[in-house]
């Protein structure tokens, strides 16, 4: 006790136990209500619990830290606790590892005793008031921006009022589809997207090939009768139902995106860069055929040569031009989960706004979706895919004191 290596574990977490045992760390048990009594009172202690929940209390059956009267499972009650203070999930695994009762003794020693390290499953689980200034504990109230993909997703997007950096130059764009601008904005993020990508796609059909103005195919020109087409251009393959101005329409909607990255649009009437000037449900079909169905295009010189310009110029204005690719897709993320549960990659923006509206994912809740943009261009390692773990700790918030190790680890995919 006078090393202050006394800890409380709220939960199994054997590992932590037998690490921090190893390092003559000392465990204060957490107090259980009897079996006899759980059994017999079950319904009591199920209303007391809710009751508990409704108090702000957390709703949890283990104890609050009180180092002066012992630990109660429940505020306000006076049951008495039984020992020893093992969950019943743990029992049997920590008798094995305590064999000889040493950690049970011990721990009975320092029962009086303030924890100075204490991990829980929630914060509600400890009483801020009675914790001093040499307590650590592993929960901070309102850690969401720390935690959560909702969370790190708006700290992103205020990082430029705090700091002059810009988020897309080292993460991929993301929004919080529950949020009526930032769901707004992603529409129109992919509706670009979609457009730089159908100019990349067509560039890297044609190759070297080339359709001239005056020599569009017979056939070209009878799949675009019907359609309202601009008439020095075609886009269409021969045999290819693509209406023709489908190349024009993306060539328009990248010059007014790319006039707005260089802020020309002050005395445009919309923010927005080509919000209504197209057709976009039309515009997205036909991108779907070329990006993931084979359908094919044709580009005249000129707009080969105007392709070529505006790409070259977006590049310069978009940190993540290159590595956006050309198929659009995008990764759903549940707002608050972990371990990977509940990602999907989607290319087709009606699907996942059905998502996002609880449409085909009922077990989420609806608007806690984060949207962000798959890096299409991966770095692998003998074309395997990785991710970064970087793991960090947070001492204090007054002033803001962050820990992490110089080294981090791969986990591969």
């Amino acid at each position: 006790a006078q090393e202050k290596k006394i800890f409380t574990v709220q939960g199994p977490y054997p590992i932590i136990r037998r690490l921090l045992q190893a390092r003559g760390w000392v465990e204060r048990k957490l107090p259980r209500v009897g079996r006899q009594k759980e059994q017999h009172r079950g319904d009591q202690n199920k209303q007391r619990l809710e009751t508990g929940r409704s108090n702000g209390g957390g709703g949890q059956g283990e104890a609050l830290l009180n180092p002066h009267s012992g630990a109660k499972p429940f505020r306000g009650t006076t049951d008495p606790l039984h020992y020893p203070w093992l969950p019943a999930e743990g029992e049997e695994e920590q008798r094995d590892e305590d064999s000889n009762g040493i950690h049970d003794l011990m721990s009975y020693l320092v029962r009086d005793r303030l924890p100075n390290f204490i991990w829980t499953n929630f914060l509600e689980a400890t009483d801020s008031q009675l914790l001093q200034q040499d307590n650590v504990v592993n929960h901070y109230a309102r850690v969401d921006a720390f935690t959560t993909k909702e969370g790190l997703c708006l700290s992103l997007q205020n990082l430029p009022w705090i700091e002059q950096a810009d988020p897309n130059t080292f993460f991929p764009r993301c929004y919080r589809l529950g949020t009526m601008d930032e769901r707004e904005a992603f529409i129109e993020d992919f509706r670009l997207t979609a457009a730089r990508s159908l100019l990349k796609l067509a560039l890297e059909e044609t190759g070297n090939r080339l359709v001239r103005t005056e020599h569009i195919p017979n056939s070209a020109k009878r799949e675009s009768e019907g359609h309202v087409s601009h008439p020095k251009h075609s886009t269409a393959r021969p045999g290819s139902p693509l209406y023709p101005e489908l190349v024009e329409e993306a060539l328009e909607v990248c010059k007014q995106h790319l006039a707005v990255l260089r802020h020309q649009d002050i005395d445009r009437s919309t923010p927005s860069p080509c919000r209504t000037c197209i057709y976009w449900d039309r515009f997205l079909q036909e991108y779907y055929r070329v990006a993931h169905e084979g359908a094919g295009l044709v580009l005249t010189r000129q707009q080969r040569k105007q392709c070529q310009h505006l790409l070259r110029h977006l590049a310069e204005q978009l940190p993540q031009f290159d590595m956006e690719g050309k198929l659009n897709v995008w990764i759903l993320k549940p707002g608050a989960e972990s371990q990977g549960r509940g990602i999907v990659c989607m290319k087709r923006l009606e699907e996942v706004l059905q998502l996002a509206q609880g449409g085909t994912a009922p077990l989420v809740q609806v608007g806690r979706w984060v949207v962000q943009k798959y890096v299409e261009r991966l770095l692998t390692i003998f074309g395997t895919k990785f991710d970064i773990r970087q793991w960090f700790v947070v001492t204090d918030w007054k002033p803001l004191t962050i820990w992490f190790y110089q080294d981090c680890y791969l986990r591969f995919c």
